[in-house]
């Protein structure tokens, strides 16, 4: 471990590591001890999301503390990406910058903080590589490690779980499904009335993985001038991006015009931070992403101003090419 760490932090000591201490807020998985002082937070994901002192009060703890520091966040190769985004997101949404110069063997991503630790991610297939390189002469430390990767793969959110009774009877699941179905209907209703999309011609759509309806931007008379999209929440997107359950998906046909929709918002959409991707049947996907701790006018009225940006795109599109 202090090997995989020192890629980052060169002159990294013997470290100690001790497991679930509480410093204030924030109890990180694994503590990394140079002495008597912390020198690494280690915080062990598979699927379930960051805590609200993830990762701004871990780096602000590490601050605290004389020697370079580092924050390594562990979690399946699937959820890499979208974790780093969310990991980015949040740490320049509490003020600080950072660089994402730093590089080393075995982390995927890395950046250092203006205000000194240094944030990083990496997979378990990577950290469990190097440590099995790293045993190769010790049977009883490798034996481990075997155990080890198979509960990682126990843990692939593909596997089925059995269903424990609690799950079943908790009545907070479909709470929170209905909940969310509320939020994109009444985005819809409200985007009629405000003129944000036309649903004349369009119908509501459900199936096992999403449940929504059609809807379009229309910015003119003529076919080419309109850009559909299916809105709702989609459960095999949320799945797998993370991000929010609610989402906008323009397919590559003439009616979701999937290319032409990347073209007038991918750009948009980097710059504000919006998590955007191209799903596997070709279709060009943006996240609506639900504002946390809000009543729900709130919520809904920020998932319609995402509608009206992404409509002002498209109306900007089709000017730039009518000039």
């Amino acid at each position: 471990m202090r090997k995989l760490l020192s890629g980052l932090i060169p002159d990294l000591a013997a470290l100690k590591f001790r497991t679930q201490e509480t410093e204030g807020v924030i109890r990180p998985v694994m503590w990394g001890y140079e002495g008597t002082e912390p020198r690494a937070f280690i915080e062990n994901k598979f699927w379930a999301g960051l805590t609200d002192n993830q990762p701004v009060n871990y780096l602000k703890q590490l601050a605290t503390y004389s020697k370079p520091s580092i924050l390594l966040v562990v979690a399946p190769i699937p959820r890499l990406h979208t974790l780093w985004s969310e990991l980015q997101r949040r740490v320049i949404e509490a003020g600080f910058s950072l660089d994402c110069s730093q590089n080393a063997a075995g982390i995927h991503c890395a950046a250092s903080t203006n205000i000194g630790p240094i944030l990083a991610v990496t997979s378990w297939d990577s950290i469990l590589s190097v440590l099995e390189h790293e045993t190769i002469n010790d049977p009883e430390a490798r034996g481990d490690l075997v155990q080890i990767r198979a509960l990682c793969e126990a843990a692939d959110i593909d596997a089925f779980s059995p269903l424990s009774r609690e799950e079943l009877t908790d009545q907070r699941t479909p709470s929170l499904v209905l909940e969310l179905n509320s939020i994109w209907e009444e985005v819809s209703a409200l985007g009629v009335a405000r003129g944000a999309f036309d649903h004349a011609g369009t119908r509501p759509q459900a199936s096992s993985e999403r449940i929504g309806r059609y809807t379009y931007f229309a910015a003119g008379t003529g076919e080419d001038d309109q850009a559909g999209a299916w809105f709702g929440l989609h459960f095999r997107l949320w799945k797998k991006h993370g991000v929010t359950p609610l989402w906008a998906v323009f397919n590559p046909s003439n009616f979701g015009q999937a290319d032409a929709m990347q073209a007038a918002l991918e750009s948009w959409a980097s710059k504000e931070g919006i998590f955007t991707a191209t799903d596997t049947d070709g279709s060009f996907v943006v996240a609506c992403d639900i504002p946390p701790a809000e009543e729900k006018d709130s919520v809904v009225e920020a998932v319609l101003e995402r509608f009206e940006q992404m409509r002002q795109r498209w109306m900007a599109r089709l000017l730039s090419f009518a000039e």
